[in-house]
Order: structure tokens, then C-alpha cells, then sequence
């Protein structure tokens, strides 16, 4: 059985090798690495963004494509087990815990209900009213299996107003909306244990997290559909903007059901709503769409699920429709029947890790080029996680959805270098800039 590994990089970075298709432990690094011979070495410092090939493909070593990285037992036993994760709300879940949930997010934001848009303090107005249409005192515990028939937002409260830090300060405003927890795709199973007074909103549980999603993205389902949708053969969206149905777009770590296929095609069974309950609607996608899940996991098909994503603006918690890190990483991920947990602290402890703390940065980086295996081995700091997946130049490089990386002015005042969207860099990006410096670069985390 593949083992999964985690290097921790500083007191809390750490290296997950996910694919591995031996079951034996790692063995302590010998740290001494060849650069890759294609890229050369590293005269100076990189300008990574401005050096590095934004093609994931571009590290996969010379005949290693389509070497794969899971044994085909090992790939259906994990695809089983995605399925498995994925419907487990229609299998029953924990109303109490769902309740609790939706009552301590409740209580947070009315203590502190941060800002709008526009900056302005939210008012206790503001949370009176979410309060009041949640309705929680009056807890339904109504335990109807539904399904999403559109792509949808898990809210931690039911509205889609944002709810921003202080204006001003790094990483508080948009689009760092603190009411998000995630997108969902349409065919998400969920549990329906309440609904809002004005019949808006559900809290619902699903596999990552229970919380709040609009009424008019799910439709409820019976013990028939139930048995029928999970039946069927799986499979996976594997390009970005796939349409699904008028109006109806999924993208990369979308799961949904074989009705049929022509050898070329594959007629996935689409959701729909009629009225309040579900049905299932044909859609025919083309093998650059859509492929049986789970998708054989090489480094080029990894590589070909991370380009479908690279340079994708950021987006925290899915909001937009846009990817975090952990978003990206799970979606990558995903058509390969690899099931990973909603954030990147959970992600990091979906296995064993591997520790980095008391090594200098060098050694660290010879740590991850000696046992980490690219395009299956994740690197987690507090906050982020990336997708290692060779080198470039003798440093390892990540692809991974970003932010920005911290800054400090001569002045103490803390910032960011914003690149905000979906890239390859190292760990030492931003290291050129003086207000980044060698202190501030993930590596150093």
C-alpha cells in the first residue's frame, strides 16, 4: 500500500510523499544533489516568476512522462476510497456536530463581524439578521440527502455578504472573505440538517466540512437515485470551463457519473433540478474533457492537471469560483482518485511526515530533491501547501496557488508582494527583493 509522508521544512514545514508505490520507510538523506543537467546551476539568486518555465511539465525528467506513479491496485483502492469519502453524508453524518458548528461560527462573527466591501465595520444589525433567518433555536434536524445540481459556496454563516479584516492590513481584504470555507462542484452528495426561516439557505454536511449552502444550488434525492448514481462507473473533469448543461460549467477535481461511452466519449450523468428533487441529465465530453476515474497518475498527466490551472487567479476558500493552495492541490490530485482534506493543515496530516526542523535551508532543499518524488509529494508550511514536482537548476521547485510572499519595509511595516494567482517557483522565491529577503522566503518558514 503507497504510504504517505510529510517533510516538515522549519519548526512546521513539512514534505508529504503521497504516491509511493513501495511501502518502505525513507532513508536519511545523503546530502549531496546534481543539478538537473538541462537547466545547468544557479549563478545568482533566481527571479523566479521571470526565470522559471510556468509549464509543470517542463521538470518531468527525460523518460519518467509516463512512468506510473501508483501501482493499478493501489490506484483503484484509493479511487474506491475517494467514493466512498465523497458520499459519506448520504450515509449519515452528526447533526449535533453540524449545529455546534453553525452556533460557534455564529457567535464569532457577531462578537466580531469585521468589515464590508468597502471597508465600513459590519453592524450588529448585520449578524442580528443572519441570526435571526438561521434560525438555529429552532434547529430542523431534517436529514434529507440532497445533491448539488450547480457549482455552490460552503458558507460558514447563510449569506453571501464578505466579511474582511481591518482595511489596510496585509492579507485582510479581498479576497480574503472569512465567511468562505469553500466551492463546491455540482454532483457534491451533502446532508441537508436544517433550513433558514426564509427557506434560502441549507446547512448541510458534505465531506470536507459541514455549513451553509444555497437552496437553490441542491435538490433532494431518494433511496432509488441514491442506488443509482452510486452505481455507476465515475469520472473526472479534466479541463477548466467544461460545460456541463446551459449555464453549467466544472473544471478540474469535478466527479460525476458514467451513463455511457462511445470509446471516444464518455456520457457523463449530470444532476438537475425538477422542482425540489434531482434527476439525472446526459452530457456527452470528449476525452480532453472528461476520463475515467481514476485517471492513470504519471508525471505528465499530473503536470497536464496542474497546467489546466496554472496562472488561475487566486481566490481564498474558492471565492469566485477561484482556487487557495489547498483548493489546487486537492483538485490536481483528484482524477487520480486521491482524496485529500479541504485545508492545508488537514492535508498535511493525511499521512506520515517527514521533519526539516534544525536544518539549514540548503539542507533542506537536498532533503526534498533526495526523497521527494515529483508530481506525488506535497510541502506544507502553516498556511500554504505546494505540489513539489522536480528542480529547476538545483532547487526544488513547487507549483502551488499563491498569494504573495511577506514583506517588511525599512519602516517595520509589514506587507505583501502580491502574485495572486496559480505558478511554479521555488521556495526562495521573492529573495531578490530587499523587502522579502532571505527571513521572509517560505523556505525560512
Amino acid at each position: 500500500m503507497p504510504r504517505l509522508f510529510s517533510l516538515r521544512l522549519s519548526s512546521a514545514l513539512v514534505l508529504v510523499l503521497l504516491l509511493l508505490l513501495g511501502a518502505c520507510a525513507p532513508k536519511a538523506p545523503e546530502l549531496s544533489f546534481s543539478p538537473k543537467a538541462k537547466w545547468g546551476a544557479a549563478k545568482k539568486p533566481l527571479d523566479d516568476l521571470k526565470e522559471m518555465p510556468q509549464d509543470a511539465a517542463a521538470y518531468i525528467e527525460k523518460g519518467k512522462a509516463d512512468e506510473p506513479l501508483l501501482s493499478a491496485e493501489s490506484a483503484k483502492m484509493r479511487a474506491e476510497i475517494y467514493i466512498e469519502r465523497l458520499f459519506g453524508p448520504w450515509r449519515g453524518g452528526n447533526a449535533a456536530y453540524a449545529r455546534k458548528a453553525a452556533q460557534r461560527n455564529l457567535a464569532a462573527y457577531t462578537r466580531n463581524p469585521g468589515y464590508d466591501d468597502a471597508g465600513i465595520p459590519r453592524t450588529k444589525a448585520w449578524t442580528d439578521a443572519i441570526a435571526w433567518n438561521a434560525s438555529l433555536r429552532y434547529f430542523g434536524n431534517l436529514r434529507r440527502p440532497a445533491i448539488l445540481v450547480a457549482n455552490s459556496n460552503l458558507r460558514a454563516i447563510p449569506t453571501l455578504d464578505h466579511r474582511f479584516g481591518p482595511p489596510g492590513k496585509p492579507g485582510q481584504g479581498y479576497p480574503f472573505d472569512m465567511l468562505q470555507m469553500s466551492a463546491l462542484w455540482i454532483g457534491t452528495p451533502v446532508l441537508v440538517d436544517h433550513v433558514s426561516r426564509d427557506g434560502g439557505w441549507a446547512l448541510v454536511e458534505t465531506a470536507i466540512a459541514p455549513g451553509w449552502v444555497r437552496t437553490q444550488d441542491l435538490a433532494y434525492v431518494d433511496p432509488e437515485f441514491m442506488a443509482q448514481y452510486q452505481s455507476k462507473a465515475f469520472g473526472t473533469v479534466i479541463r477548466e470551463n467544461t460545460p456541463l448543461g446551459p449555464g453549467i460549467t466544472a473544471g478540474v477535481g469535478a466527479v460525476l457519473p458514467i451513463d455511457d461511452t462511445d470509446g471516444v466519449r464518455l456520457k457523463l450523468a449530470v444532476p438537475a433540478a425538477e422542482g425540489s428533487r434531482a434527476v439525472l441529465r446526459p452530457q456527452w465530453l470528449t476525452q480532453g474533457e472528461a476520463a475515467l476515474m481514476p485517471m492513470p497518475a504519471t508525471p505528465a498527466n499530473v503536470a497536464r492537471m496542474a497546467n489546466q490551472l496554472m496562472g488561475q487567479a487566486y481566490g481564498w476558500g474558492g471565492l469566485d469560483g477561484k482556487r487557495d493552495c489547498s483548493a489546487a492541490t486537492r483538485d490536481v490530485l483528484a482524477p487520480f482518485g486521491i482524496w485529500l482534506p479541504r485545508n492545508s493543515a488537514a492535508q498535511a496530516k493525511s499521512g506520515s511526515f517527514i521533519s526539516l526542523e534544525g536544518m539549514s535551508p540548503e539542507e533542506k532543499e537536498q532533503t526534498i530533491l533526495r526523497m521527494g518524488v515529483p508530481y506525488s509529494t506535497l510541502i506544507w508550511m502553516p498556511g500554504h501547501i505546494l505540489l513539489y514536482i522536480g528542480q529547476y537548476k538545483g532547487f526544488p521547485a513547487m507549483f502551488h496557488d499563491v498569494w504573495g510572499m511577506r514583506t517588511l519595509d525599512a519602516g517595520g511595516v509589514e506587507g505583501r508582494k502580491v502574485i495572486g494567482k496559480a505558478v511554479v517557483t521555488t521556495l526562495r522565491v521573492g529573495e531578490i527583493y530587499p523587502d522579502v529577503g532571505p527571513e521572509r522566503i517560505m523556505l525560512n518558514r
